[in-house]
């Protein structure tokens, strides 16, 4: 169980929620899994141990989301283990989820939950930070990043939504905005193009309206991303 890293029980949480119906992303706004259904947010937050910094992580996202659980390796003593009933018995108190991942020989991983969340109430809910992590969950169009990643580059939905209008230019460009996004480009296109916060992109004057092209930071954050895309 020392070699496992927090990413290790990123797969097996995420299939088990997709499982459930959830839509499933990591690394969004500093929560290691954010799963969606039906009006319902959950949030995971993985650990290799069960730690106070664990249990604080997980109270802070009781204010974003409706449920929330922490995961860590099954231990090694199973549920034989002596810290067990504690462990159940904090989550508990604190309304929290508890879920042990446990990992086969071949290196399989499966989820068993000890202890279901309660839902959190509505006044404890800070409602401008569980849109935040919505609207960024349900920004996203694939599952590029991994949840309990340190030290990785994290695909938000707006870089997500950037590269897509790099690649466009540098596949077609020079282009005004309206021509990107009628290329498949987002409807922010003209935003992104715009205000161009990372530099990514070049424009130059044609008559009323500007031309784009991708820069040499843009060109650089395409190779980067490259393998997340």
């Amino acid at each position: 169980m020392e070699k496992l890293l927090e990413s290790d029980l990123y797969a097996p949480v995420r299939d088990y929620l997709e499982g459930l119906g959830y839509t499933v992303k990591g690394e969004v706004k500093d929560c290691d899994v954010a799963a969606w259904r039906d009006g319902e947010l959950i949030v995971v937050e993985l650990k290799r141990g069960f730690t106070l910094e664990l249990i604080y992580q997980a109270m802070d996202r009781q204010r974003a989301a409706d449920g929330v659980y922490v995961a860590v390796p099954l231990p090694r003593r199973g549920y034989m283990d002596p810290r067990m009933g504690d462990m159940r018995a904090l989550c508990r108190r604190l309304e929290l989820g508890l879920i042990f991942v446990g990992f086969t020989t071949g290196g399989a991983g499966q989820v068993d939950v000890a202890v279901h969340p309660k839902e959190a109430a509505d006044l404890r809910r800070n409602k401008k930070r569980r849109l935040a992590v919505i609207r960024e969950l349900e920004g996203r169009t694939g599952s590029a990043n991994t949840g309990g990643v340190t030290g990785r580059k994290i695909l938000t939905a707006y870089k997500e939504q950037a590269l897509l209008v790099a690649r466009l230019l540098r596949e077609r460009g020079p282009l005004r905005a309206d021509e990107v996004r009628a290329l498949g480009g987002p409807a922010n296109t003209g935003a992104i193009l715009g205000r161009n916060p990372m530099g990514w992109f070049d424009r130059e004057a044609a008559g009323k309206r500007y031309l784009y092209r991708v820069s040499r930071k843009g060109l650089e954050a395409l190779e980067l991303y490259a393998e997340l895309l």
